[in-house]
C-alpha cells in the first residue's frame, strides 16, 4: 500500500506568479500561501519514498533522514529535475528512472554521482516495493512519460506535461480500472501552446479514462482565473507558508 502526496501542482511559473496582480495570484498572497511545481512522492508502508517527478529544490531538505527508494521522472525540463542537482550529493544510492533522453539536464548525466539513470520504455512496466510502475508515453516538446501506478490497492494515472495522449497509451489507459488520474491542465482555452492541454481538453481526457476520481495538474494561474471567471465547481488546495 501506498499513498500519494504532492508537493506541488502548479505550472514552472508556481503560484502566485512574481509580481502578477491577477485575482488569484493576489488571493494566494492574502491567504500567505503559494503552489509549487508539479511533483509528487508515494510514501510506501515501509516508510521509503518514491518520487514522481523531483523539480522540488528542497527535495533533500524535506526528506532528509528518509530513503529514497526511486525517482520516476517522466521528463528532463528544469522544473520537473531540479531536486536531483543536490540530491546526487547524497550518501545513498538512487536509481532514477526516465524516458529517452541524450542531453538529460544541465550536467546531471556527467556528474551522476550518487544517482543511477536508467532508460525506461514505453509499456514495459518497473516494479518498486511490490508496486508497478508502467511509463505512459505522452506528447510534449521534451520525450516524456507519464505512469501508470498500480497496487493491489490501488491504481493511479499521473500524467503531468502533455498536449495529448496517442490512442494506444489512451486505449490502456480505458482499458484500465483507475482510482485516481491525474493529468495536465496548464492553460485556459484558447491560448496557443502545443506542448500542454488547455482545461477543456484535459477534462475532455478525463472523461475517456473514466477514473473514479479526476484531477487536475500543472495548472496555471489563467487556468485558475478561467474556472473563477466561469463558476467552475472545482476545488483547490492552498499549501502555506
Amino acid at each position: 500500500m501506498f499513498k500519494l502526496k504532492f508537493l506541488g501542482s502548479a505550472n514552472a511559473s508556481g503560484i502566485p506568479v512574481f509580481n502578477c496582480n491577477c485575482q488569484v495570484c493576489e488571493e494566494y498572497r492574502e491567504n500567505k500561501s503559494f503552489n509549487n511545481s508539479t511533483c509528487a512522492y508515494l510514501e510506501c508502508d515501509n516508510g521509503e519514498i518514491i518520487l514522481l517527478d523531483a523539480g522540488e529544490d528542497n527535495i533533500t531538505k524535506i526528506f532528509d533522514n528518509k530513503t529514497i527508494k526511486a525517482v520516476f521522472l517522466t521528463h528532463f525540463h528544469a522544473d520537473h529535475t531540479l531536486g536531483l542537482l543536490k540530491l546526487r550529493y547524497g550518501v545513498d544510492k538512487v536509481v532514477c528512472y526516465h524516458p529517452e533522453d541524450k542531453n538529460g539536464f544541465a550536467d546531471l548525466f556527467i556528474h551522476k554521482l550518487s544517482i543511477e539513470y536508467k532508460q525506461n520504455k514505453p509499456f514495459e512496466p518497473i516494479v518498486v516495493n511490490d508496486i508497478k510502475f508502467t511509463p505512459i508515453p505522452l506528447i510534449h516538446s521534451k520525450n516524456t512519460t507519464g505512469y501508470l501506478v498500480e497496487s493491489k490497492e490501488k491504481t493511479i494515472a499521473y500524467l503531468t506535461d502533455c498536449a495529448g495522449i496517442k490512442d494506444n497509451a489512451l486505449e490502456l489507459l480505458k482499458n484500465t480500472k483507475i482510482d485516481e488520474c491525474y493529468i495536465d491542465a496548464c492553460h485556459a482555452p484558447g491560448y496557443p501552446d502545443k506542448n500542454h492541454l488547455n482545461y477543456e481538453e484535459a477534462t475532455k481526457i478525463l472523461d475517456e479514462i473514466g477514473a473514479k476520481k479526476s484531477s487536475l495538474i500543472h495548472g496555471s494561474h489563467e487556468t485558475l482565473c478561467y474556472i473563477k471567471d466561469n463558476n467552475i465547481g472545482l476545488k483547490y488546495k492552498y499549501v502555506e507558508f
